[in-house]
């Protein structure tokens, strides 16, 4: 007699097929296990979302001059650049590509603008090229448009030179290295808001602070429209030499 060949296991397994099975099965008959499972999950999830968004203490923490006011309003810069530029590119011809160099290029020189007006004495540039970097109270500071959560530009990934003097003086544990991150949420469907990081040395994330979000309202304008109107060409045609002698016999 020819021998049942022996239940396979699946790979990194202890557990046979049919023990898989018996186990898939019991699990769904007992809906109460699903849900549990699903609220043990779930609360995971929140915790660490709990975590993420409180547990980091906010910059200013670390470093006095880097006050809530202050950052919101230069988010509010980058956010007021951001709106404007959407509002401006919206032909067929504009796609990603120009709204984001559009965007990024306006909001470099807005920061520009408002550090040499002189109207705040806190901000100041310390390298003013595409790469710009400036001061909140002398905290060198960068922008990005970015995702906080997974970033991908050097901006937020990597020190400038302009910052690695800075980083010099931190402290174990301190953030020595801040940039600002307009985060636009997944597919860039959310109502964009300005996330502020501070890593350390070892690109740790160590502070963090949140913007309120920002919602642009486009309202279209009821207003009617004068309708053109053709006004036809005037007919000019030139004088006879006959009449143009007749009127100056009459003169």
């Amino acid at each position: 007699m020819e021998r049942a060949p022996p239940a396979r296991k699946t790979q990194g397994s202890c557990c046979s097929w049919p023990q898989i099975a018996k186990f898939k099965e019991n699990f769904a008959n007992h809906p109460i296990w699903v849900d549990e499972y699903k609220k043990v999950h779930n609360n995971r999830v929140d915790e660490i979302n709990k975590v993420h968004k409180m547990n980091l203490p906010l910059p200013y923490t670390f470093k006095s001059g880097l006050s809530a006011d202050r950052l919101s309003l230069v988010s509010k810069w980058l956010l007021e650049e951001l709106f404007a530029t959407e509002d401006d590119l919206n032909r067929e011809t504009d796609g990603g590509y120009t709204r984001g160099c559009t965007t990024f290029g306006r909001q470099r020189s807005r920061i520009i603008v408002e550090a040499v007006s002189g109207q705040y004495a806190w901000l100041g540039i310390s390298n003013n090229g595409n790469d710009l970097v400036f001061t909140i109270d002398g905290v060198p500071c960068r922008f990005s448009n970015d995702d906080p959560s997974n970033p991908s530009k050097d901006a937020v990934l990597i020190a400038n030179r302009h910052q690695q003097n800075f980083q010099e003086f931190a402290e174990e544990g301190e953030p020595a290295r801040f940039c600002f991150v307009i985060d636009r949420g997944v597919n860039e469907t959310s109502d964009p808001k300005v996330v502020f990081l501070g890593f350390t040395p070892t690109n740790e994330i160590v502070c963090k602070w949140e913007s309120d979000t920002m919602r642009m309202l486009r309202l279209e304008s009821s207003d009617s429209v004068v309708q053109a109107v053709e006004v036809a060409k005037p007919q000019v045609s030139p004088k006879r030499r006959d009449e143009g002698n007749a009127e100056s016999a009459s003169m």
